[in-house]
């Protein structure tokens, strides 16, 4: 998100991306590398270096961040093999297909331009 409000303007250095989402900054590298390696961000070295993102973030879904990061989507949940799971199999195959298709039609830029137009309150 901290690309996606930045976008166009300058490249984001990790420190400012652990900050803006209260993450250690060696998981940030991690998964830049990973969203490098799937060619959404692109990074540069040095003191004006940093990282942006490699189109619009219009174009970037969600789903293509969960399966740069994540691989594959969906799996692992309810597959023990057991009866129980057997029988609520068809939940879990729902969910998946559900949130799929969530973050395959909501954008990472719709995102970041719902946060840029809401109005930040401070107590």
């Amino acid at each position: 998100m901290r690309l996606a409000l930045a976008y166009g303007a300058r490249p984001v250095h990790g420190h400012e991306i652990a900050d803006f989402g209260d993450i250690p900054r060696k998981f940030v590298e991690q998964v830049m590398h990973d969203l490098r390696q799937a060619g959404i961000v692109s990074s540069r070295r040095g003191r004006a270096g940093g990282y942006e993102l490699t189109r619009d973030p219009g174009r970037i879904t969600f789903a293509d961040v969960v399966e740069a990061v994540e691989g594959p989507f969906g799996g692992g949940l309810g597959r023990n093999g057991n009866e129980a799971d057997s029988i609520i199999q068809p939940v879990w195959d729902r969910v998946r297909r559900e949130a799929w298709d969530v973050l395959c039609t909501m954008s990472v830029g719709e995102a970041a331009a719902r946060a840029a137009a809401s109005p930040m309150y401070y107590i």
